[in-house]
């Protein structure tokens, strides 16, 4: 094979793989484990935990102006190792006149999301991005509350709130901008707040939202500030969650609470049992399609109080933290193998792309038989010769993921074939180190 046809083979390979990672799976039953580890490492938060999480949240903000793109490489590079998939709070908090949201909306910023959308595609692993959170809330600067709030004559349809729009006109442009720089790796969650500030009917979550095509989940936040503040009190997990949760359900898109956490009460095991009301009852019983769940892993100041949403924040709360997410309903990594959208067989003999691809030094290769048979699953050198067995066993109809090792193999291209019955089927994989 010439050097041309390799480097061609490299970069239709490379574009297949990251078009693979366009959907993080949703498991068929679990959560998956997640966290903002605020005040510790990943490694740190998971000894804590004595479970690992599959997904990691931070915060990254803008720039007030337009600059050369700063996707967090290292950051996201350091949680991929870790074996999490990282999750981004993107908080678009810049300048626009006369409210914020109109400098992405009139393209001042259009170089930097093209150069950071560049900059994720050639990442190439998958990760989520939560664009503007909250935007329901007051607080931040994309919010409707400062773009416009309920006024209807000073952008786009006179029906409707400006506000709302013209946050769903600054999402839609990032968005449609990173699809056309390519990237597909990229899974989009809108994630608006469980109280609306104010509190009006213009500004409830439904209002902000951009339309299926540019949301992948639905996310939610809100917190147990318990009595921390002056206008607060103890609120258990259902009573935060069940509104939106019935509300946003019949989207039929996959829901995840985007953070999360309660303080402690004025009793030692205040906030252990909301820890247990939380994971142990209703995250599995009665939020069965909620797939994801981040505790807010943090102490910092609440207005002007300092409030400690750590799970170790007392021995109660980290004893109930790590017995109730000990559960295996939350899982700790992202697998095809948690996967089976609706819960059948499969009727087809399909062999899968492996992910990633170039890989080093290991890939996972997915397949799919529709009838029981000795099922052989060989890599091969591109002289025919084998060089590795990974499967070669009897086996029931149903999907599977094998991981291939290719330490002890060199640099190159090779085939993986996948034999059962009278199928087989190859594809090729490339291995770089």
């Amino acid at each position: 094979m010439s050097l041309s046809h390799i480097r061609n083979f490299f970069i239709i390979n490379f574009s297949l793989a990251t078009f693979l990672f366009a959907q993080i799976p949703i498991p068929a039953t679990g959560c998956y484990h997640a966290a903002f580890t605020g005040d510790n490492s990943q490694q740190q938060f998971e000894t804590l935990a004595k479970k690992n999480i599959a997904i990691e949240m931070f915060f990254m903000g803008w720039p007030l102006n337009p600059s050369l793109p700063d996707f967090p490489i290292t950051k996201c590079n350091e949680i991929s190792s870790n074996g999490a998939v990282p999750h981004i709070t993107w908080m678009c908090q810049v300048s626009g006149f006369p409210y914020p949201l109109d400098g992405i909306i009139e393209g001042n910023y259009d170089s930097y999301i093209r150069g950071y959308a560049d900059q994720v595609r050639n990442w190439g692993k998958p990760l989520f991005i939560r664009l503007g959170h909250e935007m329901n809330g007051d607080w931040y600067t994309y919010g409707g509350a400062k773009n416009g709030s309920g006024t209807l004559n000073g952008f786009g349809d006179p029906g409707k709130a400006d506000g709302p729009e013209r946050f769903i006109a600054a999402y839609k442009r990032v968005h449609d901008l990173f699809k056309s720089e390519g990237v597909t790796n990229v899974a989009w969650i809108w994630c608006p707040n469980n109280g609306s500030a104010p509190n009006a009917a213009w500004n409830e979550p439904e209002e902000y939202y951009p339309g299926d095509d540019y949301v992948d989940w639905i996310g939610f936040d809100g917190y147990n500030f318990g009595k921390s503040q002056t206008w607060s009190n103890w609120v258990q997990f259902k009573d935060i969650y069940t509104a939106l949760y019935n509300k946003f359900d019949s989207y039929k898109k996959p829901l995840m609470i985007g953070e999360f956490a309660s303080v402690e009460g004025s009793g030692t095991a205040d906030k252990a049992e909301w820890i247990k009301q939380a994971y142990y009852l209703n995250l599995r019983f009665n939020f069965p399609h909620i797939k994801a769940v981040t505790w807010f892993h943090v102490a910092k100041t609440e207005g002007t109080v300092w409030t400690d949403w750590r799970i170790n924040s007392s021995d109660a709360a980290l004893k109930a933290y790590q017995d109730y997410i000990a559960d295996p309903y939350f899982l700790s990594t992202i697998s095809a193998t948690n996967v089976d959208e609706d819960n059948q067989l499969p009727t087809e003999f399909i062999l899968k792309q492996n992910y990633p691809n170039p890989f080093n030094p290991s890939t996972n290769v997915q397949y799919s038989i529709s009838e029981p048979s000795h099922v052989t699953l060989k890599i091969y050198d591109l002289l025919g010769r084998e060089v590795m067995q990974l499967v070669n066993k009897y086996q029931d109809p149903g999907n599977y993921t094998v991981n291939f090792n290719a330490s002890k193999l060199s640099t190159g291209i090779y085939i993986y074939t996948l034999s059962s019955g009278i199928h087989s089927k190859s594809k090729k994989l490339m291995l770089l180190k």
